[in-house]
């Protein structure tokens, strides 16, 4: 089972990262109930599926969207979680037939499949690409803003999911970067793919860096916590790591728990590797990541040539933070694609803004140490 105090945990950067306002989070915090069982009152689906389904009932899909998105956190185990994760996809669906200019990929690959939502592809102006790649937990759906805004990025823009994550009925694996391979031949026909930038969160980053290794269409590597090296060998010696994130890789990796050691063993990037790195990487890390330790950010400082760091106390904690770090990973993306200087601009000048009023109330008297 889902450890309660983990989902809690886990959750709350999770739904600060999609925009939901704090309240909101905070009142279906308190309307969950530990002990509550099925599907009824205090289950922490039916919570989450009741916002999504007055978000429906009021016509705010995109709302929907989110709230689905939480309800089906970390990943389905079961009906409830399914439907969530189904109806999701649905109202997303809806929303982007009224944004226009979304369109919906469905791919099949290695006797599964999985799928993307697109923006900007076209045979007849071949414009960079930029592709995002969420982690473990995250779905394509969560991306809605970036793909309603593609038409001023001067990019396309393709978003998807990990294996076993989402639509992706592929199984995670150390040969998963084989997917991002076959995706980049095939966008490459309406889009520039030689100038690819990736947006990779947490191990989506780590996929992206592998493949960058080996692949010289990547361009630029945008990604926030993304394990590294050390992750892998503290599970490798099975040092204990938070429950939910056991359970979740074991899920998209289709590995019983106890054999994720092994199998987990020989996916660390090294030293020599990453020194050889030519593609410039920007990194988003916090100080309370328990997934990408702090070692894993010292490693990049010391071997990857071209590096762009930020760290802070945590990336998500709140909504602001959230703000902040969504903020400079675009601004990051677009200066690495060379495109859209007014609105890389402008998100990295809102985004120093930001930190300035978090660097500036931590001194206020009363603040938190």
């Amino acid at each position: 089972m889902i450890p309660i105090a983990e989902l809690r945990r886990f959750a709350l950067p999770h739904a600060y990262a999609q925009g939901i306002p704090g309240d909101v989070v905070h009142r279906v915090m308190r309307n969950f109930d530990e002990d509550a069982k099925g599907e009824g009152p205090g289950v922490w689906t039916h919570e989450w599926s009741s916002l999504a389904k007055a978000a429906e009932a009021r016509g705010r899909d995109l709302d929907a969207v989110r709230y689905y998105t939480m309800a089906r956190f970390p990943y389905v185990d079961g009906p409830s979680r399914q439907a969530a994760q189904s109806a999701g996809v649905e109202a997303f669906d809806r929303w982007r037939k009224r944004v226009r200019g979304i369109s919906r990929l469905d791919l099949p690959f290695d006797g599964a499949g999985f799928a993307c939502w697109a923006a900007g592809l076209s045979q007849r102006s071949s414009l960079p690409l930029i592709l995002v790649l969420g982690g473990v937990t995250s779905t394509k759906e969560q991306w809605a803003p970036v793909l309603a805004g593609a038409d001023r990025l001067g990019a396309a823009v393709v978003v998807t999911e990990l294996p076993g994550v989402g639509e992706n009925t592929l199984t995670y694996g150390s040969d998963s970067t084989r997917m991002l391979t076959y995706l980049l031949d095939l966008l490459g026909r309406a889009a520039d793919a030689s100038r690819t930038c990736v947006v990779g969160l947490s191990f989506g980053g780590h996929l992206a860096l592998r493949h960058a290794l080996e692949d010289d269409r990547i361009r630029g590597l945008v990604t926030a916590g993304a394990p590294v090296r050390d992750f892998f060998t503290r599970a490798a010696h099975r040092t204990p790591l938070p429950r939910l994130m056991t359970l979740t890789l074991s899920h998209v990796m289709r590995t019983p728990v106890d054999r994720l050691p092994a199998a987990l063993a020989d996916w660390g990037v090294d030293e020599e590797r990453l020194t050889r790195l030519r593609t410039p990487v920007a990194y988003a890390a916090s100080h309370d990541d328990e997934v990408a330790p702090p070692s894993d950010v010292r490693l990049l400082e010391q071997t990857v040539p071209h590096l762009r760091l930020v760290e802070n106390d945590t990336l998500g904690g709140r909504p602001d933070q959230a703000a902040e770090t969504r903020l400079w990973l675009l601004s990051q993306a677009l200066r690495m694609a060379g495109t859209a200087s007014s609105v890389r601009r402008a998100a990295s000048a809102r985004a120093r803004v930001l930190r300035a009023r978090r660097r500036l109330a931590r001194t206020l008297p009363g603040a938190p140490a």
